[in-house]
């Protein structure tokens, strides 16, 4: 046998922590409504940094992606003065310039400085 609720509690819980989810003009649930498990952080496949940045103008703590031009995997570091993705791969005088929190935010992969003549 179903039970009532009413319509009063159905509002109340919509929106909220355990409660229903709202819908957007488009039809989807905000992001602000998903749990955090549910947004992934990994951003896509680009072919340069310019790409990257042109379809990701900003991220979050977490966000990545990987860019061909570079072979390698690219971080958003909010650390940074003005924050910006960073490529994970980083010379070994590039890392030491950078705080204990810029380093901090991204998994960096530290690679030998280049050899000048």
């Amino acid at each position: 046998m179903a039970s009532a609720v009413s319509y009063e509690y159905l509002k109340a819980i919509q929106g909220v922590p355990g409660g229903i989810p709202t819908l957007d003009p488009n039809g989807n649930i905000p992001e602000s409504q998903l749990p955090p498990t549910a947004i992934s952080p990994y951003k896509g496949h680009y072919v340069d940094e310019a790409e990257l940045v042109d379809e990701n103008p900003t991220g979050i703590l977490a966000d990545y992606a990987f860019v061909d031009d570079t072979a390698s995997f690219w971080y958003w570091n909010s650390a940074l003065a003005i924050p910006a993705w960073v490529n994970q791969e980083i010379t070994e005088d590039d890392y030491n310039v950078l705080s204990e929190l810029e380093k901090s935010v991204v998994p960096y992969l530290i690679v030998p400085n280049p050899i000048t003549p």
